[in-house]
């Protein structure tokens, strides 16, 4: 689809495509980084470089790294969200306050081993761990 969005219809269809793109399979990653205004002047920016060439350098074929925008969490930006490809949006792990150390641990320990950094999980009704 090409040029203006003329009609309702034509807007539904736009986001059905790119919610299918989004999507994947349960066997493959998704890792979105929030990189909205609050995200990029956190440090978004260097946290979605450093984990897309850490998932190059270890040879993940299997995980997709995608920007978003903000995910509410302004406080605890960056954020970075781990899925499964068949999971919805806001249905992976949530981790806030990602710098570079912690976005290469991401890639070390949650996208190549599946271990899931407690201590950096954020979300509406958790706890907040501060760094």
């Amino acid at each position: 689809m090409a040029g203006k969005i003329k009609s309702w219809n034509e807007l539904k269809d736009l986001k059905e495509k790119v919610r299918k793109e989004a999507m994947g399979s349960e066997n493959e990653f998704i890792v979105l980084v929030g990189t909205a205004t609050c995200g990029s002047a956190a440090g978004g920016d260097e946290v979605l470089e450093v984990i897309s060439e850490g998932v190059k350098k270890a040879g993940l074929s299997n995980v997709r790294v995608l920007q978003t925008g903000c995910y509410g969490n302004c406080y605890a930006e960056p954020v970075v969200e781990v899925r499964r490809g068949n999971q919805g949006m806001g249905e992976g792990v949530r981790y806030g306050f990602v710098d570079a150390a912690r976005a290469k641990e991401i890639v070390d320990k949650h996208l190549s081993m599946g271990r899931i950094l407690d201590e950096a999980v954020v979300g509406e009704d958790q706890e907040v761990y501060i760094p």
